[in-house]
């Protein structure tokens, strides 16, 4: 797949899943904007630029944006990739809890899919956005993740409807659990909400976890012109997890 001459922003970029699509557009050929709270300043370098933005804040988006658009007056593919996990019983769950993950995981959708259109329009571009397997299936203690994540698949699904006149691509990938720092400091103490880790692999019929270079690679196809036929879809890459 051949990004050369593409432009590419990327939410949530500084680690994980997004950090690792970051690189593999980079060696495509894309130049990559990566926008994450985890920054500590803008850093613009080798085709790179990173800026820092807490997505859930609307006035933050735009300044973010305004910044991006001095520096690129095109953009071809966003990724939105930005996303927590909240893990709780519906007893224990509290109002901020709940509305951290809806920020994090569907409101930072929205803002940035709205400020960026007019510019995919122009390039008759593509949005990829981040789900997950949880967004077809229920797992106990993740009410608010899944509710979330399944917020994701359809508001990909309305809006690939909405812009598919003006050629904008919009999919969405489902990543199984994937080997990140994030998943693995939930088995600190040897059980994660799911049991060990052992148990959450068992899950997986492919009897591993995923790599965020799967993921990845799976980001770069629906954006890519492989993909050109496809919009509204919602790519599992869950090593069989919902398979049974």
């Amino acid at each position: 797949m051949n990004f050369e001459g593409k432009r590419v922003l990327i939410t949530g970029g500084g680690s994980g899943i997004g950090a690792a699509a970051a690189e593999a557009y980079r060696r495509a050929g894309a130049e990559v904007a990566v926008f994450d709270i985890s920054f500590k300043e803008e850093r613009l370098a080798d085709k790179r630029i990173e800026i820092p933005v807490d997505l859930t804040e609307s006035e933050q988006v735009q300044a973010a944006f305004s910044r991006l658009w001095e520096l690129w007056d095109t953009l071809d593919v966003l990724v939105n990739n930005a996303g927590v996990e909240y893990v709780a019983s519906l007893e224990d769950s509290t109002e901020a809890g709940w509305d951290r993950v809806m920020d994090v995981n569907v409101k930072s959708v929205f803002l940035c899919c709205q400020a960026a259109l007019p510019r995919l329009k122009a390039s008759r571009g593509n949005i990829v956005n981040t789900a997950s397997q949880l967004a077809f299936v229920g797992s106990s203690l993740f009410t608010a993740y899944t509710a979330s994540k399944a917020a994701v698949v359809n508001f990909t699904r309305s809006l690939a409807l909405e812009t598919a006149k003006d050629c904008v691509r919009v999919n969405c990938v489902c990543p199984g659990a994937i080997d990140t720092p994030l998943l693995r400091r939930q088995f600190e103490g040897g059980r994660g909400p799911q049991g060990t880790l052992g148990d959450l692999i068992g899950m997986h019929p492919m009897g591993r976890l995923g790599h965020p270079e799967e993921i990845a690679e799976c980001i770069l196809f629906l954006s890519s012109p492989a993909a050109s036929f496809v919009t509204g879809s919602a790519m599992m890459a869950d090593g069989g997890y919902t398979v049974h």
